[in-house]
């Protein structure tokens, strides 16, 4: 029995032996070509593709522009720096001379009130011109131009001069245009108190009348023509007693020049 089984084995080793022979020979032969493999198509039945357009080329940056070498001191120093050329100076502008004739009459007025009971003597005062002054058919001082002077006297009623009333007097000494054209001018006038029954005070032009009418209002003599005469007449009429000269805003002081008074202008 035990060759029976023996020989049952031989025969199971050779079965599965056999097929495993055939595989590995099959697996070690050379492949056939295949015979329906079709060849590439030729170069010329194939599409063509368009041609790419080449890249724009990217600019390059400027290389760095080199820095300027600073020369030494004693490089700088041997070359003289040239000066800056100077500007031109404008020529001066040409001025020509008026005159104005003494005896020219021109009005003023103060834009506040002036009194002989506040004012003191060596006070500046302001006048505004109210007219032009005009030489020919040139206006040399505008209206609105300003006058300048000085209360050269004041005697107050209420300062020992009872019996008289009182009295001031100023004296002008130029005159300036809003473009700063200037003249210096003699001119004055005298103000002294109003009267009784509402009569207005006296306006008195003249250096001379008003140093007449002080002089005679402090008990000195007064001479002079028939003109200082009246005006010191007037001022110490008995209807101004213990009244105070006022110079009010309204009022027109009118001035006359007392000599020649030049005035440059540009031409």
């Amino acid at each position: 029995m035990s060759r029976n089984v023996l020989l049952v084995l031989v025969l199971g080793v050779l079965v599965v032996a056999v097929p495993l022979a055939g595989c590995g020979g099959q697996g070690s032969s050379p492949q056939a070509p295949v015979a329906d493999q079709q060849a590439p198509p030729p170069a010329g039945d194939q599409p063509t593709e368009p041609p790419q357009q080449a890249a724009a080329p990217v600019p390059q940056p400027p290389p760095p522009a080199p820095k300027a070498s600073r020369p030494s001191a004693s490089h700088a120093s041997a070359i003289p720096e040239e000066a800056p050329a100077a500007a031109p100076v404008p020529p001066a502008p040409q001025m020509v001379t008026f005159t104005i004739p003494a005896g020219t009459q021109f009005a003023v007025g103060f834009g506040s009130e002036i009194t002989s009971e506040t004012a003191a003597s060596g006070d500046s005062v302001v006048a505004t011109l109210k007219q032009p002054i005009i030489v020919g058919d040139r206006v040399l001082f505008p209206q609105g131009s300003q006058v300048h002077g000085t209360i050269s006297d004041v005697k107050s009623a209420k300062k020992g001069f009872k019996d008289t009333g009182g009295a001031l007097s100023i004296q002008f000494s130029s005159i300036v245009a809003p473009d700063g054209t200037k003249a210096a001018i003699a001119a004055a006038m005298t103000k002294v108190a109003e009267g009784s029954a509402a009569k207005k005070g006296a306006i008195i032009g003249g250096s001379a009348v008003g140093g007449a009418l002080l002089g005679r209002m402090l008990g000195k003599n007064t001479a002079g023509s028939a003109a200082v005469g009246a005006a010191v007449g007037t001022a110490v009429a008995g209807t101004t007693k213990g009244r105070e000269a006022v110079i009010k805003p309204e009022d027109d002081l009118q001035l006359s020049l007392e000599q020649n008074a030049k005035v440059a202008v540009k031409r």
